[in-house]
């Protein structure tokens, strides 16, 4: 159950990352360096488009388990290396909004919201996210899903620790 507070503040992740902010924020604003660690294990990510901006797009494929996602992130404001806004969402292989391609009513928009943060060579991400006018349905789905969401955000984050770290052992 999920209670009055996490229901305003949204879903909200911190992580510690052993690597320079600049380094961090590279690994969200290169295509090739996103496409190498985001996204659940076992389902590589081919980036379609970026054009990483104030009111530029991702989109990209994720495939695997027999199945392929399309997603997009809309960038809403970017203040490097600082903060990263998006609204994420899925989308169709031309690039079109469209619904969660799971059998369940999930918000169409979610905003997020990461800051990053850099003390003695640790960087701080914080990632808090919204959705953006579900329908009471879409919300009850968001907010009774943030165990699984967060084990999802989890298992990627793992995955950028790992990016992160041949990275800057070279």
């Amino acid at each position: 159950m999920v209670n009055q507070t996490e229901q305003k503040e949204g879903l909200k992740i911190v992580r510690e990352f052993n690597a320079p902010i600049a380094l961090v924020f590279e690994a969200f604003s290169s295509a090739e360096a996103f496409a190498q660690w985001w996204g659940p294990v076992g389902m590589p990510v081919t980036v379609k488009s970026m054009d990483f901006r104030n009111g530029g797009k991702l989109h990209y494929k994720m495939e695997g388990h027999g199945q392929v996602m399309w997603g997009m992130f809309r960038y809403v404001n970017i203040e490097e290396p600082h903060l990263i806004e998006f609204v994420n969402s899925f989308s169709d292989e031309a690039g079109n909004l469209c619904k969660a391609p799971f059998p369940i009513e999930f918000p169409m928009e979610i905003l997020n919201k990461m800051k990053l943060a850099e003390k003695n060579g640790i960087t701080t991400l914080t990632i808090q996210g919204y959705p953006i006018n579900p329908t009471e349905e879409q919300a009850a789905t968001y907010f009774s899903m943030f165990e699984n969401m967060s084990q999802g955000f989890n298992g990627t984050f793992d995955q950028l620790e790992n990016y992160l770290k041949i990275k800057n052992d070279k």
